[in-house]
């Protein structure tokens, strides 16, 4: 094991206590999306278009254990139920948003190990990315790769790093997974918008840390 490689044995109390706080973190990163699905149900209902009848919950990059085995899902979300013991029995994998988000089921393969990618995933770093689209305008990229679709970002500010071209094909990465039969792929959710964060330059709690390392 590398020295900057740090391992905690989970028969410790050390290793007990860092298990329990990842389950803390799941149960409030969970509470967190159920009520970004109430809020927007409840607002929704006034206008008579929706109805709540499934939820999905996608936990990836994160840590699960089955028996004495803990996998480190980097880039993975389980597509076992052993995993996932509150979901619905189907997990979703967003690709881009741009296209089609997958509705996926399946089980532990001798290849797979209970796992598929969480989505489409990147080609490039964010920076190479912006590097590479640096002779067109913030404002080109975004009218192109956006078309028919509503995109909104909570900063204000544009990041094309998180736009269509910033991530890798979404129909190969679909045809992968059916082809190494790293999940089943039972249904797509068509997508009309995306909110995301925005210019991380440009968000408040950024801009409070580089205010507070400067007065350091």
């Amino acid at each position: 094991t590398f020295p900057h490689n740090a391992w905690i044995p989970y028969n410790t109390p050390e290793g007990h206590s860092y298990w329990e706080a990842l389950q803390v973190i799941c149960r409030w990163t969970k509470l967190n999306h159920t009520v970004l699905h109430d809020e927007i149900a409840r607002l929704m209902a006034h206008s008579g278009e929706f109805t709540n009848d499934t939820r999905f919950w996608n936990e990836h990059n994160f840590v699960f254990k089955s028996g004495d085995l803990f996998y480190h899902a980097k880039g993975a979300t389980p597509v076992d139920m052993k995993f996932l013991p509150d979901s619905n029995g189907r997990q979703i994998i967003p690709l881009n948003m741009a296209q089609p988000i997958l509705i996926v089921e399946g089980r532990t393969e001798g290849h797979n190990l209970g796992f598929a990618p969480h989505g489409a995933g990147r080609n490039l770093s964010r920076k190479q990315h912006k590097l590479n689209k640096g002779d067109r305008s913030v404002a080109e990229i975004f009218r192109e790769e956006t078309q028919g679709l509503d995109i909104r970002f909570w900063s204000g500010s544009v990041d094309i790093s998180e736009l269509p071209s910033a991530y890798k094909n979404a129909d190969q990465l679909k045809n992968q997974i059916s082809k190494y039969s790293l999940a089943t792929i039972t249904d797509e959710i068509i997508p009309y918008g995306c909110i995301m964060a925005g210019e991380p330059e440009r968000i408040p709690w950024a801009e409070k840390r580089k205010q507070m390392k400067a007065g350091k």
